[in-house]
C-alpha cells in the first residue's frame, strides 16, 4: 500500500453511493519507516486500520446503505486519528497538527444525524489538506 491508498481519500469516490468492504483489519502501510525526523503522525497513520475506512464509510453514508456501518467506522477513524494527534508532543508539527485536527473537526460533523452536502464536502476538503502536509512530512511511497 502507498500513499496512492492515501489519494483515495480525496476522491470524490469516496463519497459514491458504491457498496462498500468489510473494513481492513491490517495496517495502512505495513512495513513503512518513518524519515529521520519525521512526525510520530507519521508511523501511527502507516499502522492505522481505520485511517483507511473513511472513503467506504463515506460511501456508506452518502448512499444510506449500511449507514450505522459507516458512521461506526467514520468514528472509529476519528478516535484513531484523534489518539494520534493527542499523543504528539506539545509544538510538534503544527501545521500537519492543524490539518488533522481539520480532519478530524469534519469527521464528527458527518457523524450528526443528517449528513449534508457541507459536511461531506468539509471532510473531502480536510482529507485534501491533511495528505498535502502528509507528503513532505512523512515521505510516504509514492
Amino acid at each position: 500500500m502507498s500513499l496512492g491508498l492515501l489519494s483515495t481519500l480525496l476522491c470524490l469516490s469516496a463519497c459514491s453511493a458504491e457498496a462498500s468492504s468489510p473494513p481492513s483489519a491490517q495496517a495502512a502501510l505495513p512495513g513503512y519507516e518513518a524519515p529521520d525526523g519525521a512526525s510520530a503522525l507519521c508511523a501511527g497513520l502507516a499502522g492505522s486500520t481505520h485511517f483507511l475506512d473513511i472513503p467506504a464509510a463515506m460511501g456508506q453514508l452518502t448512499s444510506g446503505v449500511g449507514a450505522v456501518d459507516g458512521r461506526s467506522r467514520l468514528a472509529a477513524a476519528r478516535g484513531e486519528l484523534r489518539s494520534m494527534v493527542d499523543g504528539l508532543p506539545a509544538g510538534e508539527d503544527p501545521d500537519l497538527r492543524a490539518a488533522a485536527d481539520g480532519v478530524i473537526a469534519a469527521l464528527l460533523a458527518v457523524l450528526g444525524p443528517e449528513l449534508t452536502d457541507e459536511a461531506r464536502a468539509d471532510v473531502l476538503a480536510s482529507m485534501d489538506e491533511f495528505v498535502a502536509q502528509l507528503q513532505p512530512a512523512c515521505g510516504f511511497p509514492a
